[in-house]
Order: C-alpha cells, then sequence, then structure tokens
C-alpha cells in the first residue's frame, strides 16, 4: 500500500486542475480631451474642421462624428500613434455634433457637443437629472426577411408634465423604424413612456443613424439615441 501512498502524495502535488485564466481586460475607448472647431462662416458649403490633441482619444482605432441637425451619414476618422485625430463633416456653426470613440466593437459613451471655433462645449442637457434617456440603443441582427426589435424607457420624474413634441429619425432609413409611444404626447410626473425600435434588413448592410425626442415644455430640448446593429460595418 506504500506505493499507493506516494502515488496520492504526488498527485496531490501536481495533478490538480489548473484553473481557467481570467480573459484579458480591454480598457474601453474614451474621449479624454478638447475637441478643437474650425468654422467658416463666409465660406460656401465649407465643413466644419475638428481636431483632437495627442492624447484626446484612448484606446481607440477611429473616431465616430455625426451632425444631429443634419442628414448626411457619419463621418469616421483614425486615431494617430498619439491620440490625436483630425475629421472634416458637413455643418454649420451652433450645430450639434454627436463625437465616439470605438476600437473594433467597444465604443465610448456617446459625446454631444456645439459646433463653434475653438474649443466646443458639451450640448445643454436641461433636466438631466429627472429625464434621462440611453443615448444608444442596440438592434439584435435579423435575418433577411425577419425582424429583430429593442427598446428605450422613457420616464421622468420632474415635477411638471413633460411634452413630448416629435419623435423621429434624424434621416431617412428604411431598415429603422419607430413605434411605442406615439408624439405628440404628455407624460404626468412619475409615468413612462417606451421608445420601440423594430430593425427589418434591406439587403444592404446595416448603417447608423439616430432617432430625435424633442420636447417642449417644461424646457425646449431634445434626446438623442444612437441605433446601430452590433458587428455591422
Amino acid at each position: 500500500m506504500r506505493w499507493l501512498a506516494v502515488l496520492l502524495v504526488a498527485c496531490a502535488a501536481g495533478c490538480g486542475v489548473n484553473p481557467i485564466p481570467e480573459p484579458p481586460f480591454e480598457r474601453p475607448p474614451a474621449l479624454a480631451g478638447d475637441v478643437v472647431g474650425a468654422v467658416c462662416d463666409v465660406c460656401d458649403g465649407a465643413p466644419l474642421e475638428l481636431t483632437g490633441a495627442p492624447g484626446s482619444v484612448t484606446d481607440a482605432d477611429v473616431v465616430w462624428a455625426m451632425n444631429l441637425d443634419g442628414t448626411a451619414p457619419p463621418v469616421v476618422a483614425p486615431v494617430a500613434g498619439d491620440g490625436s485625430f483630425a475629421l472634416d463633416i458637413d455643418g454649420l456653426r451652433g450645430n450639434e455634433l454627436r463625437l465616439q470613440a470605438r476600437r473594433g466593437a467597444l465604443r465610448s459613451e456617446p459625446v454631444d457637443l456645439i459646433a463653434a471655433s475653438g474649443a466646443l462645449e458639451p450640448s445643454p442637457r436641461p433636466l438631466a437629472g429627472c429625464f434621462e434617456v440611453e443615448r444608444e440603443l442596440a438592434l439584435p441582427e435579423a435575418a433577411a426577411g425577419a425582424a429583430s426589435s429593442s427598446a428605450v424607457a422613457l420616464a421622468h420624474f420632474c415635477g411638471a408634465p413633460l411634452a413630448i413634441d416629435r419623435i423621429a429619425l434624424r434621416a431617412p432609413a428604411p431598415e429603422y423604424s419607430l413605434e411605442g409611444t406615439a408624439a405628440p404626447v404628455v407624460l404626468e410626473a412619475g409615468s413612462a413612456g417606451e421608445l420601440r425600435v423594430v430593425y427589418r434588413p434591406t439587403g444592404a448592410a446595416a448603417r447608423e443613424e439616430v432617432a430625435l425626442i424633442e420636447v417642449s415644455s417644461p424646457e425646449v430640448f431634445r434626446r438623442a439615441v444612437t441605433l446601430f446593429v452590433p458587428g455591422a460595418p
């Protein structure tokens, strides 16, 4: 039996189950510095020039930008090795621009800025403490001829009723349809609505678009929700 005891001791020392290694932590992309704009007010059709200094973007390959006041497709610009970037986008002074840093399927929190010359200021966010809407909505993939859907809650806890005048896509996008709460509508304090988006593939590659929720009371503002299908180009 001595040989069995020796075998058990040896196995206890070297026959243990190796632990499954933890997957490496991936730091999410981030917009970490000022975005500087250059606007030519007297130039006919000149684009807005946006730049980020070294270190303004971290852990990202590209910067994605969309003019929320226009209908043009988004612009994608590479991030340099030092974390800087430069891009041109159609728009005018005062337009609201949405920017996002990306690396593969990883995305930073979208940042909304007001177009101007010099460092761009964040877009105003009235009632941010009592009416907050998710800034992105991922739609599940769907096969041709099928559909998928997902929803964003429209809940508010402000002291006064919330009047939503319009819920619509920023630009035509036949693959997306908006359902759920129909505008115009008034949400009483403590009540909730729902923005449900249905995705139906049209044959072309799925693109990103933005749904705009426009509010007229108790203050005038809007919320923007980026719609996308993960993995789509």
